[in-house]
């Protein structure tokens, strides 16, 4: 299986179904509560019950975070499935189906069979992958059209194919849709420093361009320009400023950090096989001799580099460039497995350290957690993995057998950890915790913030309101209520006749999130 010779094409056939596993086996088991997951699926529903495919809400207000095309992907499977966690994160797990198997598809043509089933590989063993596709957010649709648009607008070069053409312009179309201006900036940014170290100009310059051009702005630009109408401009500033812009050149919710800190995500991001990236370093030019990796990893260093000069940092932010990361690792473990060449043995013991150190690490940080310590215990059974590693480095191997030892080890790995400690984990939210109780209420207030997944859960809109007295004609109107927030705002409500119910700290936030309710019962 994991040499050119026996490699068999029905072999990636079975990778895409252990990857549907991977991808979609208890997709609904952990509740909505973080911030981005509620937020986006909230919309979506509020979007489907007005019957309204221009304006974002949630919770009744304006949302400018994002554009809309995650939120119609979520509309159509809650047609299907119903509102549900399941549904809210189902197009996102096909959506990493796709991106696999358009890896695999560009690179088997571009390169070889063997690397792109290799390529496939680094995908479906990294933890954080699967993550973020198992997650209702509008990252997954960004990855997998900016990884279509990219290979097929490389392909359309190496091969002045156009119809390669418009499936890069159709498809930079529709991930403009999924996050805005960022989706074409940086892949036309790639493809033109391609051009210009390749020297395709005469490839670049045809009439084709025109009706591209007019096919990626048929698919993005009406529905921006139907938002700034509906809403006045108001989404548009809210949008391009504060959440383009901005993010660029402050830190936006604390999300900030040193240059280094996008590389660091994306070495953590994927793993095992990046920790043969000094290897390959040290093999470039036998690597990169293929124009395919060498693209591959100018785009992974464009997108590494952009998002650690901008101010704002999260771990999802360079995941476009995993796919052509995973080509380039790719390439060099179909060169280690056909025995063109022999790296050291250092990689494999790196994972060994690393399996090691996260569920002890994660034992003890679980247990400094008020909400989720009595569940601590689960990290442990993540020790199953390095046992495997230490077990099997007890015995004589090569590297075909080591690799399949790697890949075996971290499938287990993200079951365990994904399908299993993950949900069990964040059911200790306070939402979770909570919700069936505040149901019983038929009047629920807001007092400055509350989390937004009981806005999922309660399927009405929560009255928020940041001023006390406001709060207190609400409740001398409605009589029987509760009121959402925080400890850091229970001082200024001392004056109303209300009484806590019960607090729960948001688990791995800083917040602490508080139910008081009025004097009468429900």
């Amino acid at each position: 299986m994991f040499n050119t010779q026996t490699y068999k094409q029905s072999y990636f056939l079975w990778l895409l179904a252990l990857l549907a596993f991977l991808l979609l086996f208890r997709l609904g088991a952990t509740p909505i509560y973080i911030l981005d997951e509620a937020k986006n699926a909230e919309c979506a529903r509020e979007m489907m019950q007005r019957n309204d495919l221009i304006v974002p809400t949630f919770n009744g207000e304006l949302r400018t975070d994002k554009p809309p095309l995650h939120y119609f992907f979520m509309m159509s499977a809650y047609k299907i499935f119903g509102t549900t966690e399941f549904a809210a994160r189902f197009f996102s797990a096909i959506m990493g189906l796709l991106t696999v198997l358009v890896t695999y598809q560009y690179t088997k043509r571009l390169f070889s069979t063997f690397a792109a089933f290799c390529a496939a590989v680094v995908l479906v063993c990294s933890t954080h992958f699967l993550f973020e596709f198992r997650l209702s957010v509008p990252d997954p649709y960004l990855i997998f059209f900016i990884t279509l648009g990219l290979f097929s607008a490389f392909t359309w070069l190496q091969e002045n194919n156009n119809a390669q053409l418009y499936i890069a312009a159709a498809s930079l179309g529709l991930a403009t849709l999924a996050k805005g201006p960022v989706a074409l900036a940086l892949p036309g940014l790639c493809v033109l420093i391609w051009v210009i170290l390749s020297k395709k100009w005469k490839t670049v310059f045809t009439w084709h361009l025109i009706p591209a051009f007019i096919l990626l702005s048929a698919i993005a630009v009406p529905w921006y320009v139907a938002v700034d109408k509906a809403t006045n401009g108001e989404w548009t500033k809210g949008f391009f400023i504060d959440n383009n812009l901005n993010r660029f050149s402050d830190p936006q919710e604390g999300h900030g950090g040193y240059f280094l800190l996008t590389l660091i995500f994306l070495v953590i991001g994927l793993l095992p096989f990046i920790s043969f990236i000094g290897e390959a370093i040290k093999q470039r030019r036998k690597i990169f001799s293929n124009s395919l990796i060498k693209f591959s990893a100018l785009v992974t260093v464009v997108f590494l580099i952009f998002f650690s000069i901008a101010s704002t940092k999260l771990p999802n932010y360079a995941m476009p460039c995993y796919p052509f990361a995973a080509v380039v690792l790719g390439s060099f473990i179909a060169s280690l497995l056909n025995k063109e060449i022999n790296p050291k043995k250092y990689p494999y013991y790196i994972l060994l350290v690393f399996t090691l150190i996260v569920p002890i690490a994660g034992y003890f940080a679980i247990a400094q957690e008020a909400e989720a310590k009595n569940v601590n215990w689960l990290a442990l059974l993540l020790l199953v993995v390095p046992f495997i590693f230490i077990t099997a480095a007890f015995i004589k191997t090569n590297w075909e057998k080591k690799i399949k030892i790697i890949f075996i080890s971290f499938c287990v790995f993200n079951i365990i950890g994904l399908q299993y400690v993950y949900p069990y984990l964040y059911k200790q939210n306070p939402v979770a915790k909570t919700i069936d109780m505040v149901k019983q209420y038929p009047n629920v207030y807001c007092y400055n913030i509350f989390n937004s997944g009981y806005r999922f859960y309660l399927d009405k809109n929560i009255p928020r309101t940041y001023d006390v007295a406001t709060l207190k004609h609400w409740l001398d109107s409605t009589g029987n209520a509760i009121i959402i927030t925080r400890t850091d705002y229970l001082d200024s409500l001392k004056g109303l006749p209300l009484q806590e119910i019960v607090r729960h700290h948001d688990i791995f936030e800083l917040p602490t999130t508080v139910i008081l309710r009025t004097n009468a019962t429900p």
